[in-house]
């Protein structure tokens, strides 16, 4: 039987970056219900919920410099014993239309504000749980900068695996992908003119709305923060999450490949 105190006796605070809505919104939401002091924060932080154990927090990773900065202004005098890096967005367009600019501000948020996250929470003790996607192993189309980043930020979360593996309640770093989710993930995202296809990017909406319920992300990551030790987490309906990666280890490239654009509607 599940001891709904046994996850806050490890954890008694939690970072989540990222909480205003979709899969952040969840997390946060699941450990203020296991009792966790829950620091969460947005870029507008008065978009965040009022609620017991809810501590609201104002936080763009778009800018340069923004995760210094809020770390040496954090209301706490040691980081949170888990931090979920959750924050991120995408944007929808062809590989030559998206602006240089663009791509710095998709990096900073989703790999460079991270790590600096993710280094202050190591060196205090915390354990680390970095947000990626299952687009690291099958990309969206025309969201290369979110799928370069999220692959740069699981192969992050792996380096970091070989030097905090866990147990015995030490460090660890949890690789989360999730695949397709029941979230705003499209209404957060941009794109930009003369981009990518207007027929694929209604594909990957209708991708996510037959995904899986969010409420269903939490059973797997509670259990994986329970047992405290450094893994891959796939997360999601059971052909993205298990049968389409257990397909990739046998399949030849050429066939994945011609599957993934079949996937998307891209044709042969």
């Amino acid at each position: 039987m599940r001891n709904p105190a046994r996850l806050a006796s490890r954890f008694p605070d939690v970072l989540v970056t990222g909480a205003r809505s979709g899969l952040g919104e969840r997390v946060a939401a699941a450990c203020a219900e296991e009792g966790l002091c829950v620091y969460a924060t947005s870029r507008d932080a008065a978009r965040l919920p009022r609620a017991e154990r809810f501590v609201p927090l104002a936080l763009d990773l778009s800018e340069a410099g923004a995760a210094e900065r809020f770390l040496g202004s954090a209301p706490w005098e040691r980081p949170p014993a888990l931090l979920v890096n959750n924050a991120g967005y995408g944007v929808f367009g062809g590989f030559a239309a998206l602006p240089l600019e663009e791509w710095r501000r998709q990096v900073e948020v989703l790999l460079h504000g991270s790590a600096v996250l993710a280094r202050a929470f190591l060196q205090a003790g915390s354990a680390v749980v970095n947000v990626s996607s299952l687009a690291v192993d099958f990309p969206l189309p025309y969201f290369h900068a979110y799928n370069a980043a999220k692959a740069g930020l699981s192969g992050l979360s792996r380096s970091l695996a070989l030097e905090y593996p866990g147990g015995g309640g030490r460090p660890f770093v949890l690789d989360l992908r999730p695949g397709d989710y029941r979230t705003p993930f499209q209404e957060a995202a941009g794109r930009v003119e003369e981009g990518g296809p207007a027929a694929v990017w209604d594909r990957i909406a209708s991708h996510l709305q037959a995904g899986a319920d969010p409420a269903t992300l939490w059973p797997p990551l509670r259990r994986a923060l329970l047992r405290g030790r450094s893994r891959t987490l796939r997360v999601g309906r059971p052909f993205q999450a298990r049968l389409a990666p257990l397909g990739a280890r046998f399949l030849p490239d050429s066939w994945l490949r011609a599957l993934h654009r079949r996937y998307y509607g891209l044709g042969s």
